[in-house]
């Protein structure tokens, strides 16, 4: 569980670099985690709001992200019905999609911003009410006020320029690795690697194994170029905790013959940042909320 907090500060008082948001130079001013036991998140998120009481957070915003293992996603055809049905109408027509009970679900859903001809889907982000409800009761119970709900791989997207369209390979400890194809800021391509690919472990001495996950990301390419019919991708940057991430990335490069880099840290993160990615999820929920959450685009359960 991982808490990343902004605090407004004068520009000529800054002691960092800034991000700007609602008009004023904002620092971060905590970046930390607490390890989750018994899977009850509600235990690490008390113990990270009681570790940093003296922030005032009554009244503040706050921005929650839901890693992978507490969403599913599913593609469906756009339900023939006014905006504001689309909801409750995929309510009941997922139970045999997703492995949630119908009365527990938390959905919403994103359009795709890039289809194949003719095609008109969906993407419906799925979350257990059961065990989000008790994480903003709490929050509230704080003072807070929650701002929205997104899951990880759509506050993904905040991490590349605006007009750049790339691939990110990322891996979450104790989660599959997952690949995401953004174009202009929007999640066009979203999926998991095969469970065979630990990107925490993976050889960089072992060619074959590295030659079979270019393969997979060749695959998402072709699929984006190819059926899609996009322009070619113009790099990929990698997310992973790895003592030889650098020469992973390089082999790679080689393989697929395109610049294969490791995601660089925004400058306002950088004093701060894990460096391992293992606050990605956190750095991701600050730019969502500062750049996306006030757009209209939607995110699980926002």
């Amino acid at each position: 569980m991982q808490i990343a907090i902004l605090k407004a500060v004068a520009q000529d008082q800054a002691s960092g670099a800034v991000i700007s948001h609602a008009g004023e130079a904002w620092q971060l001013v905590v970046n930390d985690e607490e390890p989750i036991t018994d899977h009850n998140p509600l235990v690490a998120v008390e113990a990270l709001i009681n570790r940093y009481e003296s922030f005032d957070f009554k009244k503040q915003p706050v921005q929650l992200v839901l890693g992978s293992s507490l969403v599913e996603q599913v593609a469906v055809e756009r339900p023939d019905v006014p905006e504001q049905d689309i909801v409750p109408t995929l309510q009941w027509t997922l139970k045999d999609l997703v492995t949630i009970p119908a009365d527990d679900l938390l959905l919403d859903y994103y359009d795709i911003p890039v289809q194949v001809a003719g095609a008109k889907k969906i993407n419906v982000v799925a979350t257990s009410r059961k065990k989000i409800q008790p994480l903003v009761t709490f929050l509230a119970s704080q003072g807070m006020q929650v701002a929205g709900i997104v899951n990880q791989d759509k506050a993904l997207t905040q991490w590349l320029d605006e007009e750049l369209r790339g691939m990110l390979v990322t891996q979450s400890a104790g989660e599959r690795a997952q690949l995401h194809i953004i174009a202009k800021q929007q999640l066009v391509v979203s999926r998991r690697l095969p469970a065979a690919f630990n990107l925490a472990s993976i050889n960089p001495e072992d060619i074959e194994e590295l030659e079979n996950l270019s393969i997979e990301l060749q695959r998402s390419q072709d699929f984006y170029t190819g059926q899609l019919r996009q322009a070619p991708l113009a790099d990929i940057e990698l997310a992973i905790d790895h003592k030889n991430s650098t020469a992973i990335a390089e082999v790679i490069g080689a393989q697929l013959g395109m610049q294969v880099s490791m995601l660089g840290y925004p400058d306002w993160a950088k004093e701060l940042a894990a460096g391992d990615y293992s606050d990605l999820a956190a750095i991701s929920g600050l730019l969502w909320f500062v750049f996306s959450a006030g757009q209209g685009d939607k995110g699980a359960g926002s």
